[in-house]
């Protein structure tokens, strides 16, 4: 399977502000990974901290409209955070029967971290991209006049 970048001229870089950081869907290997790692039972992780989980995936829950892990702006499991988080602004979508990664509807009008630019996706946002096809499935797609109003609304700026 192969995913190419299509972030039309818009580039990122993470602000670490947390306004992402809602309540993800995460997989079965992301439940394992957390209950590890805060060392309790794959069930007790499933009892405490998600909404539901359907033998597949499940939701996180929330604190105040955050995620419950949310503390502070900072993940406090980051290095076992779930799948869809380290993809995140990036969103895999089928365009014309072809997989891309694209931004996210949500993230064009919410997060600080989008610019004007053509930075180069990293690799590893392209793998997590097919792991999050193969796991959670292929994502909505983003409406094309949100790029266009983004761009727009950076050159504004850039002018002010």
């Amino acid at each position: 399977m192969k995913i190419k970048p299509d972030t039309k001229g818009i580039a990122w870089t993470c602000r670490m502000c947390g306004k992402c950081c809602d309540s993800p869907t995460i997989t079965k290997k992301d439940i394992a990974n957390i209950s590890g790692y805060l060392k309790i039972s794959f069930e007790e992780c499933v009892k405490r901290y998600l909404n539901y989980f359907d033998g597949l995936k499940g939701e996180v829950k929330e604190v105040n409209g955050k995620c419950i892990f949310l503390k502070g702006n900072k993940c406090s499991i980051y290095k076992v955070r779930p799948l869809i988080c380290k993809i995140r602004p990036y969103s895999p979508q089928l365009k014309n029967g072809e997989l891309i990664l694209t931004y996210d509807g949500w993230f064009l009008e919410n997060c600080p971290g989008l610019f004007m630019g053509d930075l180069p996706v990293e690799e590893e946002y392209l793998k997590y991209g097919i792991a999050v096809v193969k796991y959670l499935g292929v994502e909505e797609p983003t409406p094309n006049g949100l790029f266009e109003i983004q761009k727009r609304k950076k050159e504004e700026n850039k002018k002010n």
